[in-house]
């Protein structure tokens, strides 16, 4: 026992479990449809590839909904991004060594640019 409480002070509240979901969502709204415009909404929601909850909260908040990145994109997506970043090393290395001595290097990247681009 702490031995700096007193038997009339009251105990300090154990601050133990899980934290807070800063991100949570308390507060709710009831949202009625017909059989029909339940399906839309539903169809709608899984072409956007979001759930039903989701798909509505954005249309509500932002009248519009944007879909999430389809997983098939995502390969080409890192492809790029890692294209991206080798032609940043080049610009890079051209400012500090001179544009001629890396033309080639910078070529041939644009062309693997434009390939990708193509498909």
């Amino acid at each position: 026992m702490d031995p700096s409480l007193t038997a009339d002070e009251p105990r300090p509240k154990r601050q133990g479990g899980r934290p807070r979901n800063p991100e949570a969502r308390p507060d709710r709204a009831t949202v009625r449809f017909t059989k029909i415009e339940y399906l839309a909404v539903k169809r709608r929601a899984k072409s956007a590839r979001l759930t039903v909850a989701d798909y509505c909260r954005q249309a509500v908040l932002t009248g519009q909904v944007l879909p999430t990145l389809d997983p098939a994109a995502l390969p080409a997506l890192h492809e790029l991004r890692a294209l991206g970043n080798t032609l940043n090393q080049l610009v890079k290395k051209a400012h500090g060594d001179g544009v001629r001595s890396i033309a080639v290097k910078a070529d041939a990247l644009l062309d693997e640019l434009h390939k990708l681009l193509a498909v």
